[in-house]
């Protein structure tokens, strides 16, 4: 008789797998708490207010921390790069024509010239030094860049190996490289505006984004870009000033004040409110963002209109108040 235990087990696993997607789906949706109701009294009781928020456009604005670097780093690994470039042409112009030689020699050998077949040899092995040099040279090269982009990032790196205007104007010094340090957790918007406020002074000088630096640094460091700005008075190398960043286009977002937000389960919740019978409200818990404070609230980028509780929201995680009884009106003593 053929034994059922293979179908079991089978019948076994797929039951633990059901149960296990089953109880991660139920503990995800757990995570919020749910919606309740509470009816007019209650909200009145307890002091709850619901406003009504509607969109509008706000720009990403934030500071952060900048120094201005030497360029005698950037214009030793330029020189170096230079060298190993330039090595690199000499090589292989000496390969050119020691293979151009080489093929000769072989030519003239095979047609019986007089030309020995040493002298063949001779010229094939100047043709295998000259490609080793050409290999040494190339490997020079990518030393050079690589030691360059360490040091700059891939971004200024490569636009300072296609723009020369660019490298002439930082090594005479009518431009300067900035590293911008972001504040930990943010990221820069996309077409940023940069302002470095000269310390000492109300002027600030417009920097342009090149890209990342050179060490992508995690959240606990905060982000770091490259910057061009301009050279102004005031401004040296190892100078550290204040950066003001903010975004060059207004995105529309719902901006939710602080005191709508609360944490629950290590996230952060709102509650949105839709009418039920007579006056009674739904409050149902919906996640935000913390990522774009804005005057003592947070930017809700895509987000349409909606009802939130604004005040005593906290009170809307325990159970609904009873609401309180209204004092008698007083009546005459006669």
């Amino acid at each position: 008789m053929q034994s059922k235990k293979p179908f079991i087990l089978r019948l076994s696993l797929a039951t633990c797998c059901a149960a296990a997607c089953w109880l991660g789906a139920t503990s995800a949706q757990a995570a919020l708490p749910h919606p309740v109701l509470w009816s007019s009294a209650q909200m009145t009781s307890a002091d709850l207010r619901v406003e009504h928020l509607t969109p509008a456009s706000y720009r990403t604005r934030f500071t952060a921390s900048a120094t201005v670097q030497s360029p005698a780093s950037l214009l030793r690994s330029l020189s170096a790069l230079d060298a190993a470039r330039s090595r690199l042409k000499v090589a292989q112009s000496g390969l050119q024509l020691a293979a151009m030689q080489a093929q000769r020699d072989q030519g003239l050998f095979e047609a019986g010239q007089n030309v020995a077949l040493a002298e063949v040899q001779q010229a094939q092995a100047a043709a295998e030094q000259a490609r080793a040099e050409v290999d040494s040279a190339r490997a020079a090269v990518d030393v050079a860049r690589a030691q360059l982009t360490a040091q700059l990032g891939t971004a200024l790196a490569s636009q300072l190996s296609r723009q020369t205007a660019l490298r002439q104007t930082i090594l005479n010094g009518s431009e300067l490289i900035v590293d911008l340090t972001l504040p930990p957790g943010r990221a820069l918007p996309q077409t940023a505006q940069v302002e470095l406020h000269i310390p000492g002074s109300q002027r600030t000088v417009h920097a342009r984004v090149i890209g990342p630096a050179a060490a992508a640094s995690s959240q606990l460091q905060g982000w770091r870009e490259v910057l061009i700005a301009p050279a102004a008075p005031g401004l040296m190398p190892g100078l550290e000033l204040v950066a003001e960043v903010q975004s060059a286009r207004a995105q529309s977002g719902v901006r939710l004040p602080s005191s709508s937000v609360v944490w629950t389960d290590a996230e952060a919740v709102v509650f949105v409110a839709t009418s039920s019978e007579g006056k009674a409200r739904h409050f149902t818990a919906r996640k935000v963002s913390t990522a774009w404070p804005l005057h003592g609230g947070y930017v809700q980028p895509g987000w349409g209109a909606v009802d939130v509780v604004t005040r005593g929201a906290g009170l809307v995680l325990t159970p609904p108040p009873k609401p309180h009884a209204l004092p008698a009106l007083g009546g005459d003593d006669d």
